[in-house]
């Protein structure tokens, strides 16, 4: 599908899930490089920046969390920007873009805002609102952290095992589509004014800035995490330590009570002393009891238990 919007000799055209119309509309219209055009429509897995003569090409990724499965995944935003021309593709999965770009439709404020002075202010103004509504994801996985750092030391330390590799997964895949991006934006900036011939280094450091306050703050959420599964490890190692020595400690007592037992039982005429004293099985219970309470007593003091 294609849209396209324009202020007096700003024309913006969005493109949402290229077809072959898409790629046959660029070719012709503005003569656009055969092999960006053979890019176009498949998903380029590599950021880039690439200068022609009347234009650049660029490609940058954005993290979109999908809810039903909670992972991050990737979406791709294509931009062709002409002096006086901006070109967008992506498959849709950018609400943001697709907000803007109604907004410049119907709202003349907006319009005016965006599509003001030349195509490559428009680019930045564009990544920046981008960038900054990755914000919101951010603070669900801050959301996340903290419940399950309350669940963990509420005692589900179990259970949070697999919310924990959960959001780590989370934040592994959101790093993996933001570090680049910091690579694209300085590229952009470098690059734009052979297009332009206009210095863009105010807004080009205000996007580079945003993308700077998204990745510090997804660092301080990696450190969150592993800290907290640290601690889960810990708690579970403590709580499994603790049982084992508990079953140890159940054993050793239940050891010798298990010989006496198995001596007294042992099929030998007149072989065991009590055996014809019509008291001789309580002497024996007798016996066991003293035995566990002294190894209960012993392991009670060396606070094994």
């Amino acid at each position: 599908m294609r849209q396209e919007t324009q202020n007096k000799e700003i024309r913006w055209i969005n493109i949402i899930s290229p077809d072959n119309k898409d790629v046959e509309f660029l070719k012709k219209d503005f003569d656009i490089c055969s092999t960006i055009l053979k890019e176009y429509i498949p998903k380029i897995k590599r950021p880039k920046v690439e200068t022609y003569k009347d234009y650049l090409f660029a490609v940058i990724h954005f993290p979109v969390f999908n809810r039903k499965t909670r992972k991050t995944i990737s979406t791709e935003l294509d931009i062709i920007l002409f002096k006086d021309t901006l070109i967008t593709n992506h498959n849709g999965l950018l609400p943001e873009l697709k907000k803007v770009f109604k907004k410049c439709k119907s709202d003349e404020t907006v319009k005016n805002y965006y599509l003001k002075n030349n195509a490559a202010e428009m680019v930045f103004k564009i990544l920046d609102k981008l960038i900054d509504t990755r914000m919101p994801m951010l603070d669900h996985i801050d959301d996340n952290i903290s419940d399950i750092e309350e669940e963990i030391f509420n005692g589900n330390e179990k259970k949070m095992v697999g919310e924990i590799a959960i959001i780590k997964h989370d934040v592994i895949s959101f790093r993996r589509i933001i570090k680049p991006q910091r690579m694209v934006l300085e590229s952009l900036s470098r690059n734009i004014p052979k297009i332009t011939n206009v210095n863009f280094s105010r807004l080009s450091a205000e996007v580079i800035g945003s993308n700077i306050k998204v990745w510090n703050t997804l660092e301080n959420h990696k450190e969150m995490i592993e800290a907290l599964e640290h601690t889960n490890e810990s708690l579970l190692s403590y709580k499994l330590s603790n049982t084992m020595k508990i079953l140890t400690a159940f054993s050793v007592i239940v050891l010798p009570l298990s010989l006496i037992a198995n001596a007294f039982g042992m099929n030998v005429t007149n072989g065991m002393p009590f055996m014809e004293s019509p008291l001789g099985f309580w002497i024996v219970v007798y016996l066991m009891f003293i035995i566990t309470s002294i190894s209960f007593i012993f392991f009670k003091y060396k606070k094994w238990i």
